[in-house]
């Protein structure tokens, strides 16, 4: 059974390109080295070897000096304590800070960074994401996850008493008498008071018609007249009086309900309005409301109530998120792929998001960006000098030997002209 090699990382691989080409400059070195000596050897018997010669002591001079130049930037050549080496983990905190300043000023600007969200439109490609299903279902998955997530939280004991605590003192802030005053004040204005007592009169008619309610009236008649018990009387006079009652409240109730102008009608209103002026400038009215507010918040009834309500309406939510076909998923899913066609179609709904992205990124940057080039400062500084210098090396080294080699190839050249030239002269 065979099994896949595991992946080289990134950073593996920069290591490996880094050695090769340092081998490569090394033995160029090396080469011209050996150049060197065996033209030197053979020059006598072959003059015309000293332009190679000339070539290859040129070439390895140059090579050494790039080696020593590329090296003191990162350690000190050979482990020599020369002056002026190992420049960069020497310098840490000082170039850290440089380098920190350096993307605060130039990379993290406000203005840079609101252009480059302008040119990527943030509107068009959230529109055009989003108008694919399977990417609706994905964003509307996340945002379930969060919200479960959030909903688990909540059902935490101390988080219930908190939110108890928070509500009671919520609930304990409103203020229901002016509310209920201008509540009074537009039911009056439009009406709709009258409305309402037509159904209670409507409701009350029905009612007085059952016979249950009537034997019940009859009940409580006979027994206030105890001496109808004496001839007879109790329950033959009650039902008379309660079938009395009855026929006399219907009637009244049957008038109310057919005369606008009623005088109950008007009376009603006249209590309302008097409630209403009652609850704008009745201070002990007022006073009495807020008390009972208060008494009724402070009764574990009411509370255990409302956690009753709010522990089922937590549970069916989680219940519904943790299932496969989730209704407020699916809910979810159709918006937001509705949301990135409005996206695509509607230009005033684009321009205003992209707006505020660009406004908001803008702002963000412009109050953070201190505190960013002070955080890259602080994670350079906090670095090993080894860890430090080995990261660099590994990713800009490669440069650095592809200037060894040049620095082999043109100090080669250079000692080459110079010989050529002095061979000229000395002619």
């Amino acid at each position: 059974m065979s099994s896949n090699p595991p992946a080289i990382r990134p950073y593996d691989l920069k290591l490996q390109r880094l050695n090769q080409h340092k081998r490569r400059a090394t033995a160029l070195l090396v080469l011209m080295l050996i150049i060197m000596l065996v033209s030197g050897y053979y020059r006598r018997e072959y003059p015309s070897l000293g332009y190679v010669v000339a070539f290859a002591e040129a070439a390895l001079v140059g090579g050494l000096a790039d080696w020593f130049a590329v090296t003191a930037l990162f350690r000190h050549p050979l482990n020599l304590p020369i002056p002026h080496t190992a420049i960069i983990p020497k310098n840490k905190h000082r170039i850290a800070d440089s380098l920190g300043e350096f993307i605060e000023t130039h990379f993290l600007s406000s203005e840079r960074i609101m252009s480059k969200v302008r040119e990527f439109n943030p509107a068009m490609r959230l529109g055009l994401w989003l108008q694919q299903l399977v990417n609706a279902k994905a964003a509307s998955d996340q945002v379930a996850r969060l919200l479960d997530f959030v909903l688990q939280s909540l059902t935490e004991p101390a988080m219930v008493l908190r939110l108890r605590e928070l509500m009671r003192q919520q609930l304990g802030q409103i203020d229901l008498v002016k509310p209920a005053g201008e509540i009074l004040a537009v039911i009056r204005q439009s009406g709709q008071h009258q409305v309402l007592l037509d159904v209670v009169l409507t409701h009350l008619d029905s009612e007085l018609q059952k016979p249950a309610l009537q034997q019940h009236i009859a009940n409580i008649i006979a027994a206030e007249f105890d001496y109808l018990r004496w001839i007879s009387l109790d329950e033959a006079g009650g039902r008379y009086m309660a079938r009395k009652l009855v026929h006399a409240a219907g009637r009244e109730v049957q008038q109310m309900r057919e005369m606008a102008d009623h005088p109950l009608r008007a009376h009603f209103d006249t209590a309302l309005a008097d409630l209403q002026q009652r609850l704008v400038h009745d201070q002990a009215l007022q006073h009495q409301l807020k008390t009972t507010q208060e008494h009724l918040l402070a009764q574990p009834t009411l509370l255990n109530a409302i956690d009753g309500m709010w522990a089922r309406v937590v549970a069916w939510l989680a219940d519904d998120l943790a299932r496969q076909d989730s209704v407020l998923r699916s809910k979810l899913a159709n918006s937001l792929q509705h949301f990135g066609l409005r996206l695509a179609s509607d230009v005033v709904l684009a321009d205003w998001l992209n707006r505020h992205v660009r406004v908001a990124a803008g702002q963000l940057v412009k109050k953070y960006r201190r505190q960013i080039g002070q955080f890259i400062a602080e994670q350079l500084k906090a670095w090993d000098d080894e860890v430090m210098v080995e990261r660099l090396e590994v990713n800009v080294g490669v440069d650095l030997q592809f200037v060894r080699l040049n620095g082999t190839l043109v100090g080669g050249l250079i000692g080459l002209t110079l010989y050529s030239l002095h061979q000229i002269v000395m002619v």
